[in-house]
């Protein structure tokens, strides 16, 4: 989806507001100010020599606008961008709990293709060791008893239909909540990624998770993920997808134009 790329550092100017930007300062205009609105300066207006510009502000991470341009905003570091690219990289990782290893960083990566190439890997390790299942209560109009029948119902729904039954009885489905997050959020990222390995490895999880329903509010989700033994190994990928989807988390930010934004307050700005 990428079309544009603009990388700069903190503080640096992104574009300027001009005529042949117009598509681009409509875009950049409304998102600053929604960040403005939220106290969070990720993007800001300033002049120079009479001329108006979008700058970085203090945060650092990726915004990928509706259009496919991609905003990536590095630390300030004397190694220039690989090594800024490194430091958000890290930051990343360390909120989101996974092991930061130089074998699996490209300096030529931008930040936004890193962050879906670790949803991506981890999503698939979990696959690969069997998602969780949980019995789940549904009630269907069967030919053939299954669990309980609501007697009620089936006189109104098979007065005529004498062949079927109306029942409630528990499935074992992986329809639960930590998998319904995990699908809306690879939903969401293989739609951004120019990456073939991660798109690959994207549309294979949601071929696996086909069975499981998109959550209409996934805050609601959150509150129903349980923490035990066996979901430990769902951790590093749902840290992902809270910061991707929870306001609490305070790194994912939105806007008319944007398609997905995560940044973060770096210690060392």
């Amino acid at each position: 989806m990428d079309t544009r790329h603009i990388c700069v550092s903190v503080n640096e100017r992104i574009a300027e507001f001009s005529p042949r930007n117009m598509e681009l300062s409509k875009m950049l205009g409304e998102f600053t100010e929604v960040c403005a609105s939220e106290g969070r300066e990720v993007v800001t207006v300033s002049r120079y020599n009479g001329l108006k510009y979008f700058t970085a502000g203090t945060y650092c991470g990726f915004a990928c606008l509706s259009d496919g341009t991609l905003i990536e905003i590095l630390p300030c570091t004397e190694g220039g961008t690989a090594e800024g690219r490194k430091e958000l990289c890290e930051e990343f990782c360390k909120r989101c709990g996974f092991e930061f290893s130089m074998s699996g960083f490209d300096p030529d990566k931008n930040f936004m293709e890193y962050f879906i190439s670790v949803f991506a890997g981890e999503t698939m390790k979990i696959i690969k060791s069997g998602v969780l299942s949980a019995y789940a209560s549904r009630e269907e109009n069967l030919t053939s008893v299954h669990g309980t029948i609501l007697f009620a119902e089936n006189i109104r729904r098979n007065l005529v239909h004498r062949e079927r039954v109306y029942v409630r009885h528990d499935v074992f489905t992986p329809d639960r909540a930590e998998n319904r997050i995990i699908k809306a959020a690879a939903a969401m990222l293989i739609k951004l990624t120019a990456s073939s390995h991660s798109s690959h490895l994207l549309m294979e999880a949601l071929s696996f998770l086909d069975e499981v329903a998109v959550p209409y509010d996934i805050t609601a989700e959150f509150g129903k993920c349980i923490n035990t033994r066996n979901t430990k190994k769902y951790s590093t990928t749902l840290n992902i997808c809270r910061m991707l989807f929870d306001k609490n988390e305070g790194t994912a930010f939105s806007g008319k134009y944007i398609s997905c934004a995560q940044f973060y307050k770096m210690e060392s700005e």
